[in-house]
Order: structure tokens, then sequence, then C-alpha cells
């Protein structure tokens, strides 16, 4: 589903400057060219230019998925690991020259100046705007614009600088107006802020409500709902819980938002603008009317992904999707599974077809499922085939050292198209359409409920975060008697931290349930979303989580499937704690499902770990040695804008 608004951008001159940074060459218009004074004439002009403002939000470096998140506890770039790689990011030996610094400071300046072109041509326009319909239209227009540049300034503001940046409230007319002091953090949070309450306050609510109210074509525009989320995120960010708590409660009680049923429907493009999605970046396949040096309508982080060269989940990260557990109680978990034998093939029946496990519990979470793949899951498919045997086609990486895992998230993993992987038609050149979200209420539940354990309201967190847990079909926290319990019947509560009763029991607590969310649920179900920089900072954890995965050590285990083909073997793909023989280790059995030698075949064995004198796998090693709270928390201002305003450090 794609909004049809996107289809009605029409070329638009850049008509100040072409804006790579805050400043950049100014280019010479050409006489018999649209110019100001002739371009902006109505609201149909504006609606033009307010589409060239959402084609600049999807620019990847925005979000930063496919390097921001190596900065943090969630990623690593491609298979990195402990070795020393040259990437600045992923080392923290980053500095103002570094590419992806300079290149999100240009995207979101980029979004701020097309925002400004509108809303000033809209204050220019409005006393001469005939028509109650006309002016209906424009001030919509305004507030989408202002809305929009309320979130550049937000993203920026949050990365650069300790937050002190250039505020443009109008587009610069000649050079001397590029030269702007800098602001302090105070003041660009104030200027954001009042974007975004002018959006709350003058954009319908919802996606629903665009289309409801407004018309048909609408879907996809910024709304009110987002800006009420953004504000409050932009609370919790300052660790003002009070008011962070009253804008999260009016997003999650008037705007109609629900939890998914499947988590699969917020990130592979089968239900997208659906009402757990607050905001996301839509794209498309459509042909860019913008032309060549414009943003392509579609995005590459879906084939990158699902490629695994350019980002792979942490270790840790790892560990904690594979030992997630299915909730026995929940009929979602049970499934039918093919048996193989110790050697990895398919037993077959007398009838000569696979022989099958009926009813039997699934190895791992549906929330791993949604998020990554892991080698041994004979329970899930991806692209119609089991994970071991995904990469038969020639279109397809396989599991291997380098890509011991792929990442689920924002691929079309759950088409069956026989293993073929994302599609590699010439005319899509490795491009998706699936739309990237940006808030969505899970986040804003998981905000919430840390507003609880800073309250001390134990049971209205877990309430929330069991929420969460319950739409994956997880075991869930606390005790089913708890006030706040609303699965009682068909759930499995645990009043154990770490639910696992093996290890003797933990009781929830305030102080343990905010260890849990920060570094289980959100990373489990953020993963690549939702800001990481932003929590472990303001968390006052940074270094520390770094340094503390950063300890762990891990080798890397083949593993065995002959139905493969004549490459039976993925090498060095299954990831266990250093010393931990899967095979052997009872802590890898699923103890519901009498399966064991099917999920690890004999030819898991030690020899098989790694080469000689190898060290084993680390994450984060380098980054949490050069990590500095003052130096690599923010990104630097640009050398281009050193370069370019000279006024930038007064």
């Amino acid at each position: 589903m794609k909004k049809t608004f996107l289809k009605g951008i029409i070329p638009l001159l850049v008509l100040a400057a072409t804006l790579q940074s805050c400043v950049d060459e100014l280019e010479q218009v050409n006489p018999n060219a649209l110019t100001l004074s002739t371009f902006w004439q109505n609201s149909g002009d504006l609606n033009t230019g307010l589409n060239t403002v959402y084609a600049a939000l999807r620019d990847e470096n925005i979000l930063g998925i496919e390097w921001d998140y190596t900065r943090t506890d969630i990623a690593v770039p491609f298979s990195m690991r402990s070795n020393t790689s040259g990437n600045p990011i992923y080392e923290q030996s980053f500095d103002l020259t570094t590419n992806q610094v300079q290149n999100k400071w240009d995207a979101c300046f980029l979004g701020v100046f097309r925002a400004n072109q509108v809303i000033d041509a809209y204050k220019r326009l409005e006393p001469s705007l005939n028509g109650e319909e006309a002016k209906t239209s424009a001030s919509l227009i305004y507030a989408q614009a202002r809305a929009l540049r309320g979130y550049f300034y937000y993203v920026l503001h949050h990365s650069y600088n300790n937050g002190s940046l250039p505020i443009f409230s109008t587009v610069p007319i000649d050079i001397d107006d590029f030269q702007v002091a800098f602001s302090s953090s105070e003041d660009v949070k104030e200027f954001y802020r009042e974007d975004l309450n002018f959006g709350l306050g003058n954009l319908p609510g919802t996606y629903n409500l665009w289309q409801s109210e407004v018309g048909s074509g609408n879907l996809g525009r910024i709304t009110g709902g987002f800006c009420e989320a953004l504000i409050a995120k932009s609370y919790m960010n300052e660790n003002d819980f009070t008011n962070a708590e009253l804008y999260l409660k009016n997003v999650m009680n008037n705007y109609g938002y629900e939890l998914q049923d499947d988590l699969a429907k917020c990130f592979t493009g089968i239900a997208e603008f659906n009402n757990e999605s607050i905001f996301e970046v839509n794209y498309s396949y459509d042909a860019n009317p913008l032309g060549n040096d414009e943003q392509n309508l579609s995005q590459r982080i879906s084939h990158r992904l699902n490629d695994g060269n350019q980002v792979q989940f942490t270790s840790w990260l790892t560990l904690k999707y594979r030992n997630e557990r299915p909730d026995p109680a929940d009929d979602a978990n049970y499934v039918d599974r093919k048996i193989y034998d110790e050697q990895g093939n398919a037993v077959l029946d007398q009838f000569g077809n696979d022989s099958l496990q009926v009813d039997v519990l699934r190895m791992y979470g549906w929330r791993m499922n949604n998020s990554m793949s892991s080698v041994d899951d004979r329970d899930d498919l991806m692209y119609g085939v089991e994970s071991a045997e995904y990469g038969r086609s020639t279109t397809a990486s396989t599991h291997s050292r380098q890509f011991p895992n792929f990442i689920k998230k924002f691929t079309g993993w759950n088409t069956d198209n026989g293993g073929l992987g994302e599609d590699e038609a010439t005319e899509k050149n490795d491009r998706s359409d699936i739309n990237i979200p940006i808030m969505r209420l899970a986040e804003v539940y998981l905000m919430y409920a840390e507003c609880m354990i800073e309250k001390g309201d134990l049971s209205e967190a877990l309430r929330y975060i069991n929420r969460i847990r319950k739409r994956s079909h997880l075991i869930l926290l606390g005790s089913s008697s708890d006030a706040g319990a609303e699965f009682v019947g068909n759930s499995t509560y645990y009043n154990d931290i770490d639910l696992d009763p093996s290890n003797g029991e933990e009781a929830v607590t305030l102080t343990n349930l905010m260890e849990h969310l920060r570094f289980t649920e959100k990373p489990l179900e953020l993963s690549l979303e939702g800001d990481r920089t932003i929590d472990l900072r303001r968390w006052n954890v940074w270094k520390q989580q770094l340094e503390h995965i950063s300890t762990f050590e891990y080798d890397a285990w083949h593993f065995r499937n002959n139905e493969m083909g004549k490459n039976p073997i993925r090498f060095r793909c299954f990831i266990t704690p250093a010393g931990v023989i899967p095979s052997l280790d009872p802590a890898y059995l699923n103890t519901d499902t009498p399966d064991y030698a099917y999920r690890f075949p004999n030819n898991l064995q030690a020899n098989n770990n790694r080469r000689a004198n190898e060290p084993h796998l680390r994450d984060h090693l380098v980054g949490s040695q050069n990590f500095i709270e003052n130096v690599h928390s923010y990104l630097p201002v640009p050398q281009d804008e050193i370069n370019s305003n000279i006024k930038w450090n007064q």
C-alpha cells in the first residue's frame, strides 16, 4: 500500500540554493527558468514544494540504520567483530571528516531548507489566498512543513555537538545569511518543540484521519500523533519522566493506535501504515520525477541487510534473541517440524514424504523470527525455505562466518520465492519499496513502562512490557496474580527476572526490571529502531555497556544440512559462548522437544570450531577502548560546516 501523494511530485527547482550542508555553492538561476517570484503562486505550488520535503526524508543517512547502530551494543559492521576493521564509526575513531558525519548533517539540513522554502512561501502567499478550500489546503501544507522541520531539527539536536546548532527559520538569500552562530542546545530544543507543537495542534492526528477528514491520496503524511509522540520522546531524552508521561498517555489513549498481532506487519511491507505505525518513511518503485539528483523513491536497506554485507547484530544481541523462550501455554508456539537424521538428511516416511514431528514447541521465539535468522532454525522459513537451506540460489547469500545471521527486519523474508532472497530484477536495481518505521506504538509502550518504573509503579510497567511480549508469544514477566496481569489463562507468567527457573528465582523488582527494560526489551524489540545512541547516552551507560559486551568471547560452529545439495555445510555460522559445544551442552536442549540430535547433528564437533591459534570472536573490542563520553556520544560538527560558516564556534 503506497500513498498516492508522492506520485504527484513534479520537478521543482531548488530556488535559493542547492544545499549539501548548511552552506554550499549558490547556483546561478537560468533567466528562462522559474524563480522565487514566479514559481510560488498558489497552494498547488506549495504542495509541490512540500513533496520535496517528504523526499528529503528518504535519505538513508537520517536514520543511519546501516552505520549508526554499530556505535552501540546493537550491531557490528559486516563480520568485523574483534578485528581491527578500519571502520571509524565502529571503532569510535570518527571525527569531523568522517563521511557518515557529513552525510547525516547534509541530509537533515537539506530537509530543513526545503521546509523553510515552503514556510516562507506560505507566509508570502497567505494574504492573497482566495476561497476556504485554498486557505485550508495551504494551512495544512504549512503545518506539515513546520512539523517536518521540527523532526529534522530533532534528529540534528540529538545527534550533533551536544545539541548546539545553527537555527535557520527562513531560507538564506545570500552568503552572509549562511553565517549563523550556533544556538544553545536549549534554544534548539525550544525551536523544534515549537514546530512540533504547531503540527500537533494543526494536523490530523493519524493516517486514518488524513484519509477520512482530508481525502484519499493523503496516506503517509506526517500526523499530529507523531508530533505528540516525538515531543514525549524529547522529554524522555532528558529524563523528564513527568512531562513525558503526560504526552505518552495521550498518545496511547486518544489516537486509536494498537499493537499489530504479528510483528512482521511492521517491517515487511505486508501491512504498511497500520494502526501500530505512528510515522514511517514511505518508499516506492515509482520513477522519481525530481530527477537523477534526487533521492530514489525506493531504498537500499532491504537488499543490504539481506545480503548481510553491511551490518550484523552483535553476538551479545544474537544470543539474547536465541535465548528468548516461547510460551508453552500459547498455541501459536506449536508447529509441525521436519525430522533430520544425525548426518543432516531429511527422514522420509513409508510413502517417500518428509517425516514430521507434530505439534512440537517452537525452537525460537516469534520476536527473533521477525528480527533475524539462525542457521539451525527448523521452524521458520526465509523466502520460502529453511534457514539452513537458504543460500542455494545464486541470488542469495549463505549463512557463513561472514554472515552468521541475517537481519530480517525491513526485508521481504516472508515472501515465498523458493529461497531467491530480495527481488534481483534489473529494473529494481537492488532496491526495495518496503517502508521504514520512525516511530511505532511498541516504542511508546516501552517509554511509558520506563516512566512507570521511575514512578515506582511496578504493576503498570509490567502491563505494557507484557503486552509487547505477548504479541510475540513469549513467556510473560511477573506474577499472574499481579494487578497488571492481563493474559491469565492463556499465558505463562514467571516472577523471575531472567525467565529461567533452572538457575534459581529472582523476583521482579523495580530495580531489576529497569535493567531488563534497558538491556533486553528495548534492544530486542527495537533493534535498528528507537535511537539506541540517545538511550545509552541518557542512561550514562554507553562506555560501560560497550566494555561489558566486549568482554565476552564466542566460538562459531559449522552446521550441516544435506538438503543443501553440493554445498551441505554452512561454515562457522552458529555462534556460542567460548568453550560451549552445542551438541553436548544441555543449555541448548529444548527440553520440551525430544529432537535434540536433529537440531544439532553430530558433525558439530570441536575440530570444526576455529583454526589453530585463532582468537575467539569478540565484539566492540577496539571501540570500547576508544570510546570517550564527551567525544563520541555526539557526532562532531562536520568539516564542511566549519569551512563554510565563520561563526560556527560563536
